[in-house]
């Protein structure tokens, strides 16, 4: 019964269609509970991709683009109940069936693997259906690999929960290094506890009976139902005051702290008060909730006192038994805590639920050896993802992971573990979360207007752009009810799922129309301006070029007030136009003359530059400050996404561009040639630059080049990250304020100026 099977799986309505790609799926893994089962499958999506076509000997554009389609691997990741098995194998096998059979075909060429309680039980009914061999993979080691793999590609997986914050998720990106061992507690039926070195090292060094299973059957007989989640639920309703004995009631309130420290709402005895009372005197949720307290807590302590004798500082929970409760973390913390004196941390995932089922899938490919399908990066498609609600113990319905180029660390951050991207927590900054979400709630319109006239020959743009509208204000009512709905809320995450909604609309790129006008347009200036550049006195040129680099990126069409000027004024807005609506110095942050002496004294080998927008940012702006660096014999990187965001550059644009420059400007010419000028692409398609993930060629030619300068330019990438980011070697960060409620939190006023110069020694004791 394919109706039912998929109202089991209590898909939101973001991500409705996640069973769409059953029919190309390559490979599945399964992990089958008690009463959830999870399937990991991979498919190829295609996606419409702009393309960047370069004609030199063309007169008519600059460059030309195509939209075309382009196939990529994509994982998927749905949660359902284990009595919906046998409806779960029938709907995949009618899917694969549907492709020509190539499906069932691929299906059993190699076995299928699966793990946990059921892997057993299930096998010959699994075999049967699907005529495949099914093949057992160990439950412990499945749950370390699958821990390994998020903590690796998902940034926010791990939180910890703080009962003073409000939402009480406060994430963090601590054990993503893959360097100090942790303590891994997975809270099943019973627990185990793990001890983990690395993604392929592990020890079990001990565990409890009294886990999930204890609450769940001694919850049925106290309650008088066998259903897990209403256990739960009803236990949220409860008092355990009523029925543990704390240590006020032995010592009185008054008294309590002076025996032995302890608070008076400390429990003395779980179920203390039972003893002393006709049992029928106790409600079922006073009697749920100190029995899930009295299970959480002995885990809580156990976990401590293992973590204490291997020296680790870490414990991570995971287990059916959690399910984002917000009791079951609470008093997992507290016991961590309580018992640590704050020492040891207490940690859980979001997608806690998918780790057999992804770790199960690994193992299957290391064996078939198959694990390049696993090489490079994968980001998790935030319009297909079910959100995470904290507290909801269904926990997330369905995930998608999209594949893309290969990832790294950034190698010139100072310290890794302490690099914060994101200025702004918008999950706990109500003021902010209020702003943002209200600002970029009302540009909806104004991108789905622009998607739709980027594609004008297409009959379905039109219902395409209200897809777009319908998903991404879908995005907004589910970060108002739940802030932590998809991670840690902020500015970058707010324009993520922006791009992720029009990409599965179909819009690729809407701002390619316009980028390409506003090159044409600023590419004609350029002999101009270097020119005037060329005419100032050498003292003079450091500021010149600095202020037309700030002038330049006033061209940010993501900016509201921005847009409603170049809409106004047209091509009339220009360089020098721009220039004039700059804050007068003193600067906001103003670190102009403290650049230009370092800049005179003539001591760099490489600098990288993070570009931002198109036109006039890029060609008018940064490209004359790239030159004079080049003349003063300073090798240069431009570094540009890979992929669209607003009216950013690419790297494809950035060639073709930089190519045309060189047709009439020599010494660009001669650079790109010669090595001295390099663009690199740094593997993001957004307006905000996470310097955890940057694409290996970036990282590998800072190391290459000595780069010994990194320069940020544009609000997304130096106010909303990396604002306070610091670095081994000097670093320029350049932008403008062109937001005023950000000019306001940031003590300045619309389109004030931040020029932020830090040497490296500054970094190194800052």
């Amino acid at each position: 019964n394919t109706s039912e099977y998929c109202s089991s799986i209590a898909i939101s309505e973001l991500s409705a269609d996640v069973l769409r790609d059953l029919p190309t799926a390559q490979r599945f893994a399964l992990d089958i509970g008690g009463s959830l089962s999870k399937i990991v499958y991979q498919s190829k999506r295609k996606w419409r991709k702009t393309f960047v076509v370069y004609d030199e000997n063309t007169d008519s554009h600059l460059y030309s683009t195509q939209e075309l389609e382009k196939e990529a691997d994509c994982l998927h990741f749905i949660k359902f109940e284990t009595r919906l098995l046998e409806n779960c194998l029938d709907f995949i096998y009618d899917n694969l069936k549907g492709s020509d059979g190539r499906g069932l075909e691929i299906l059993r060429n190699s076995p299928l693997r699966v793990t946990g309680g059921g892997a057993h039980k299930y096998r010959l009914a699994i075999e049967a259906k699907l005529g495949c061999v099914v093949e057992k993979e160990d439950e412990m080691t499945c749950l370390v690999r699958g821990c390994a793999f998020m903590l690796k590609h998902i940034p926010g997986e791990l939180f910890s929960y703080e009962h003073d914050s409000s939402p009480p998720c406060c994430f963090a990106d601590e054990l993503s290094d893959g360097g100090e061992p942790f303590l891994l507690v997975n809270i099943g039926s019973g627990v185990s506890m793990l001890k983990v070195e690395n993604e392929t090292t592990f020890t079990r060094i001990g565990g409890t009976s009294l886990g999930g299973g204890t609450f769940w059957g001694l919850g049925s007989l106290l309650a008088g139902t066998s259903d897990f989640d209403e256990l739960l639920e009803i236990a949220s309703q409860g008092d355990h005051r009523n029925v543990d004995m704390l240590v006020g009631d032995i010592y009185g309130s008054e008294s309590a702290s002076s025996v032995h420290g302890l608070s008076a709402d400390i429990i003395a005895s779980s179920f203390g008060k039972a003893s002393k009372a006709d049992c029928k005197e106790f409600s079922k949720p006073d009697l749920l909730r100190s029995l899930l307290i009295t299970v959480s807590n002995n885990i809580g302590q156990l976990a401590f006192l293992y973590a204490s004798r291997h020296q680790l500082r870490r414990i991570v929970f995971a287990g059916f038994f959690i399910r984002g409760h917000l009791l079951t973390m609470r008093t997992l913390t507290y016991g961590v805590n309580f018992w640590s004196q704050g020492s040891v941390k207490a940690y859980f995932l979001r997608h806690e639920g998918y780790l057999g089922a992804i770790g199960a899938f690994v193992r299957g490919l290391e064996k078939d050896r198959r694990i390049g399908v696993l090489t490079g990066s994968w980001a998790e498609n935030l319009c297909t993802s079910s959100s995470f609600d904290v507290g909801s113990w269904q926990g997330m319905a369905a995930l998608e992971l999209d594949k893309r180029k290969e990832l790294t660390d950034f190698p010139l951050l100072r310290d890794r573990l302490d690099y914060v991207p994101d200025t702004w927590d918008l999950s706990q900054d109500l003021s902010a979360r209020e702003y943002w979400l209200n600002c970029f709630e009302a540009s909806i319109d104004r991108h789905q207007q622009r998607a739709v006239l980027s594609q004008p020959d297409s009959p379905s743009a039109t219902e395409r752009g209200e897809a777009f509208r319908l998903a991404y204000q879908n995005f907004f009512k589910e970060a108002r009810a739940n802030p932590v709905a998809f991670g840690q809320l902020t500015v970058r995450r707010i324009l993520d799922v922006q791009e992720h909604c029009l990409r599965e609309s179909g819009f690729p790129d809407p701002f390619w129309v316009l980028k390409r006008e506003e090159n044409e347009v600023a590419l004609d200036g350029l002999q101009s301006r270097l020119s005037h550049l060329a005419s100032l006195p050498s003292a003079d040129l450091p500021a010149a070029l600095i202020r037309g680099l700030l002038g330049g990126n006033v061209f940010d069409w993501g900016a509201g007030r921005v847009a409603e000027l170049l809409a106004e004024h047209g091509k009339q807005f220009g360089l020098n136009e721009a220039m004039e609506q700059l804050q007068p110095r003193p600067w906001l942050v103003d670190d102009l003359d403290a650049w230009t002496s370092r800049l005179k004294a003539g001591v760099y080998t490489c600098a990288i530059v993070f570009v931002d927008n198109s036109g006039c940012d890029l060609l008018l702006g940064v490209l004359p400050f790239a030159i004079d660096l080049l003349d003063r014999g300073v090798k240069v990187i431009l570094a540009a996404n890979h992929g669209p965001a607003l009216n950013d550059v690419t790297i494809f644009e950035l060639r073709a561009l930089i190519r045309r420059v060189g047709s009439f400007v020599p010494r660009v010419a001669d650079a790109l040639s010669s090595g001295r000028l390099l663009l690199a692409g740094t593997g993001s398609s957004s307006p905000c630059l996470d310097l955890r993930y940057v694409s290996v060629e970036v990282a590998d030619a800072c190391r290459q080049e000595q780069v010994d300068l990194v320069v940020i330019e544009g609000m997304g990438r130096a106010v909303h990250t990396n604002l306070y980011a610091k670095f081994s070697c000097d670093c320029l960060k350049l932008a403008v304020l062109k937001n005023a409620w950000l000019a306001d939190r940031l003590g300045g006023n619309l389109f004030s100026v931040i020029c932020s110069f830090e040497p490296a020694a500054a970094a190194a004791v800052g």
